[in-house]
């Protein structure tokens, strides 16, 4: 019974040391698991499958045994063919556009109302170290009581810089641009 019970012991310590090996190996990248999916379709075994993704069509790569002969490059380089050329319409881009602006503009207003929470003094240690066009942006769509109390606790060179770009109506970024353009004119 004693030496069942040591075989035992003996045999999960081994397969332990052989788990443990294994995930070190592919904590320290010595295993390249998407390769190993891909070549050992681990992505489809019952409970395993679940840690792995189906490797895409674009993803797939054929593992062809080394021969003798020269007609297997041709075949891989025919297989890795040119990247076609994806062209885009202004309409497409101007849709992306707005999604973009549109994304932002949601964001910036859930931050907007998340310091509308703040205390004027937390709220403006935050924001002295945003940038300047962030912090008008969240300003701007700032409960206008909350964000006088802001602009107060401000250092008053920041709150004087913030309140010329607000009357300018030109976001800074805008305006380096536009300068750095007619410069390089």
């Amino acid at each position: 019974m004693r030496k069942i019970l040591k075989t035992l012991f003996g045999l999960v310590l081994l397969l332990v040391l052989v788990a443990g090996g294994f995930a070190l190996g592919v904590y320290l990248r010595l295993f390249d698991t998407q390769e190993l999916n891909e070549e050992y379709a681990l992505h489809e075994l019952p409970i395993v499958g679940e840690y792995f993704v189906p490797p895409t069509e674009e993803e797939t790569t054929t593992v062809s045994a080394p021969s003798s002969t020269s007609a297997a490059a041709p075949a891989a380089a025919a297989s890795r063919k040119a990247p076609e050329t994806v062209k885009i319409t202004p309409e497409e881009i101007a849709k992306q556009q707005a999604e973009r602006e549109a994304a932002e503009k949601k964001r910036v207003t859930k931050l907007a109302r998340l310091y509308n929470d703040m205390k004027a003094a937390d709220a403006a240690k935050v924001m002295e170290a945003l940038d300047v066009d962030l912090c008008i942006a969240i300003l701007q769509r700032m409960d206008e009581g909350n964000a006088a109390k802001i602009m107060a606790a401000f250092e008053p060179d920041r709150a004087a810089e913030i309140t010329q770009i607000i009357y300018e109506g030109v976001p800074q970024r805008a305006a380096k641009a536009r300068n750095a353009a007619a410069d390089n004119k």
